[in-house]
């Protein structure tokens, strides 16, 4: 906790810093050009938490909650997220626990969780992919950065190739993986591991090997994305920097990795606004257009956080669900 504590001081260190450097005067400036575009961006993230909720109610097993419920749930872990600065590490547990308090299984609550993390992870994977390949291609990160990138982005093929596979195969992500230690562990040992492995992921691969499942989950998944692109692109237009929807999507696909590379920064504070900064320079624009975007991202998020807090559902015990 003392750690956690410090490392969020440097980040707030690290993010006044950046604000300074940028010019506090000249991000409220553009804050306040954007005019309602913020009204906007808390609607458009209300719907891609609302799509994502879809995909939860659509995979939970019919007749246990209704979309009402769990788009409660869904807003209501957002506010776990916000407020916590924790990032899925506490908001997906929290999500489990109010499902499991509602009368769903605990495994049908972790499978279904599972699924749609995976397939909102493959498909921001996807974007930042692509993302990460311009941005590579226009000579926007330092040479001390570009190998770690170029790094990330090979990960990031070999993780959707590996999702496509789990999906047609049957055959789990992890037990492989564990398998592999036999030599360091031992075979017994490493046997009973996998079988644990594989119990925990047959629920989710049963998942993944329904087509029509699938299919609908990446496309309300992408559909879910898509509106954080509109989101940019309508700031963008906005602040009268007329460009093509191409530019919106390289900088949503650029800041994909920032959970993943900076997961240790609660929140990725100082980190997000570091690196939208250096994206929308590499696109030709004024890098406080970055940070002017990052912080408008997170006063949308902690308004609809604090939206989510109030209509959480209430606590019920699981016998007290109707048979």
């Amino acid at each position: 906790m003392p750690l956690r504590a410090a490392v969020l001081a440097l980040a707030f260190v690290v993010l006044a810093a950046i604000v300074y450097a940028m010019g506090p005067a000249r991000i409220a400036a553009l804050i306040l050009a954007s005019g309602w575009t913020f009204l906007w961006m808390i609607l458009l993230y209300s719907a891609q938490l609302s799509l994502r909720g879809w995909i939860l109610w659509r995979t939970l097993p019919r007749g246990h909650l209704s979309l009402v419920d769990v788009l409660r749930i869904r807003f209501a872990a957002e506010a776990v997220e916000m407020l916590t600065f924790t990032g899925p590490f506490l908001a997906e547990p929290a999500k489990g626990w109010m499902f499991v308090r509602r009368g769903v299984a605990l495994s049908d609550a972790a499978a279904t969780i599972a699924f749609e993390y995976l397939m909102y992870t493959l498909i921001a994977a996807d974007m930042a992919l692509v993302g990460l390949s311009a941005l590579l291609r226009r000579q926007a990160f330092s040479p001390g950065v570009r190998d770690p990138v170029t790094v990330l982005v090979v990960c990031l093929a070999i993780f959707t190739v590996a999702v496509l596979f789990a999906a047609v195969t049957g055959i789990g992500l992890i037990e492989p993986s564990v398998r592999l230690l036999r030599p360091v562990i031992g075979r017994q040992r490493v046997d009973a591991a996998a079988a644990r492995v594989r119990a925990a992921e047959r629920p989710l691969l049963v998942l993944l090997g329904r087509p029509s499942k699938f299919i609908e989950a990446v496309v309300v998944e992408a559909m879910a994305h898509g509106l954080l692109v509109v989101e940019i692109w309508l700031l963008f237009r906005s602040l009268g920097l007329g460009t093509h929807v191409a530019a919106p999507f390289i900088v949503e696909g650029g800041v994909k990795f920032i959970n993943a590379a900076f997961f240790f920064v609660p929140g990725q504070i100082g980190a997000a606004e570091g690196v939208n900064a250096v994206i929308v320079r590499a696109l030709g624009f004024a890098p406080a257009v970055g940070v002017a975007l990052s912080l408008m991202r997170r006063a949308r998020a902690a308004v609809v956080s604090f939206g989510g807090a109030l209509i959480a559902p209430p606590i019920r015990n699981a016998d007290s669900q109707p048979a």
